[in-house]
C-alpha cells in the first residue's frame, strides 16, 4: 500500500511539474499575457486628458465569453451635439487603440452635463458597442497590431 501512496504522490509531482510550466520542457508563451490593470490605467489617464472629458471609468475584458472588450464610461462638460460627438469619437477611438490587445468591440458611453447620453450608435454603428470591421473603417489599424485588418 506505501508503494501505491508513493508512487501516486510521484505521478501528481510530475503531473503538476509539467502542467504548470515549473520543470523544463515547454518553452514560454511568445505572447505574454497583457498588465490589464497597467492599461487601464494608462488609458484612463489619457482618456482625462481628451480636451471635453471630465471623468472616465475604462474596463477591459478578454475571456472567452466576452472576447477582447474595452468598455469606457465618459463624462463630457461639451454642451452642443457637435461637440459631444466629437468627444465620443475621441473616446471611442482611444479605446481602439488599446495596446493590451486588438478589441473585437469598443464600447463607448458619454454623458452630457445636461444628461444626454451617447453610445456607439451616434457615430453610425448599428448597436450600443462598435465592432472590430467598424473601427478598423473609421481609425485605421489598431495600436496593438498594426498589422491586422478585419
Amino acid at each position: 500500500m506505501r508503494r501505491v501512496a508513493g508512487c501516486a504522490v510521484v505521478a501528481l509531482v510530475l503531473l503538476a511539474t509539467a502542467c504548470g510550466g515549473g520543470g523544463g520542457g515547454a518553452a514560454p508563451s511568445s505572447s505574454p499575457t497583457p498588465d490589464l490593470d497597467a492599461e487601464t490605467a494608462r488609458m484612463s489617464s489619457e482618456l482625462t486628458g481628451i480636451e471635453g472629458v471630465t471623468s472616465a471609468d475604462v474596463r477591459l475584458r478578454a475571456d472567452v465569453s466576452s472576447g477582447r472588450q474595452v468598455t469606457v464610461d465618459a463624462a463630457t462638460d461639451a454642451t452642443t451635439p457637435g461637440e459631444q460627438r466629437a468627444v465620443l469619437e475621441a473616446v471611442t477611438e482611444a479605446g481602439w487603440h488599446t495596446t493590451a490587445f486588438v478589441p473585437t468591440e469598443v464600447r463607448a458611453t458619454l454623458v452630457g452635463p445636461d444628461g444626454t447620453t451617447l453610445d456607439a450608435r451616434d457615430l453610425g454603428f448599428p448597436r450600443r458597442g462598435a465592432d472590430a470591421a467598424g473601427l478598423y473603417a473609421m481609425f485605421g489599424a489598431p495600436a496593438a497590431d498594426e498589422d491586422w485588418q478585419p
